[in-house]
């Protein structure tokens, strides 16, 4: 595995710019890997974007990824002043860090999500009239729309209930957000012993097709940090290079570690 660190250029404006949209970051990061094979393994990365800050105490964001192959950076950048610094690579002996019982301060920010039956859109010809989202003005014609909705699942069939396609949304209550990360840790192989995290944000990006803007995509991203001990290696390294839940694209799901 190879580990970068990308120290953003706060001075270029179009750099500044760039940050703003995490779909663009996503793919001027894959640049680097474009093409690329190891051993017929297609290229896999993840990334994280934060703000650290200089000697001077100005913010200064970084883009740290990991990946499965070398990346080439100049292919990424080449042409654009984006970065204050030349990318700091390091190649990583998993096997070295990562063993049984090791203690890791942690930082994780996640995409927490789950399935559900996509009831709303099943009965759309019968809820035509109510809206779809909550606003100020439409308040109580949304909420009889939602209990309506209630009603017409009570008394769905067997049969229609499994013709049902299910969809993925975030996860926003408190407890619900730590019995997530809770059940990822049981299956990646470590159990958490100090956990803090804020209850999450959303993050908005601009999805293109042809440098043309197709649709905005809203993620929520809770930031996890704490304690972490590995219980069972082989699941924590997979966790480890392949990350954490989803939105990946969107800079969740690397887990970044150091010793405790």
């Amino acid at each position: 595995m190879y580990f970068s660190c990308l120290e953003i250029n706060t001075k270029n404006e179009k750099a500044v710019n760039w940050m703003t949209n995490l779909y663009r970051v996503h793919q001027r990061l894959y640049m680097a890997f474009e093409g690329q094979k190891q051993n017929r393994v297609e290229p896999d990365f993840l990334y994280h974007l934060e703000e650290d800050f200089n000697k001077e105490g100005r913010p200064q964001p970084r883009i740290l990824v990991l990946s499965n192959i070398e990346p080439f950076w100049n292919k990424a950048f080449n042409g654009e002043n984006f970065l204050s610094d030349l990318p700091k690579l390091i190649q990583l002996n998993l096997d070295n860090f990562i063993k049984k019982d090791v203690v890791f301060q942690f930082s994780l920010k996640a995409n927490p999500t789950k399935k559900i039956k996509d009831y709303r859109n099943f009965f759309a010809n019968h809820l035509q009239d109510y809206p779809t989202k909550a606003t100020r003005e439409n308040q109580k014609k949304y909420q009889e729309g939602k209990e309506k909705l209630k009603e017409l699942v009570k008394n769905i069939s067997k049969s229609d209930r499994e013709k049902i396609k299910s969809k993925r949304v975030g996860i926003y209550k408190t407890d619900e957000q730590i019995e997530w990360l809770q059940s990822k840790a049981k299956q990646s192989g470590f159990e958490i012993l100090h956990l803090q995290f804020n209850k999450g944000e959303k993050e908005k990006a601009i999805k293109k097709q042809d440098n043309k803007p197709t649709h905005q995509i809203e993620l929520l991203q809770v930031h996890f940090t704490g304690i972490l001990k590995v219980t069972d290696v082989q699941a924590f390294k997979k966790a480890y290079c392949n990350g954490i839940g989803t939105g990946k694209a969107f800079g969740c799901g690397m887990l970044l570690l150091a010793k405790a």
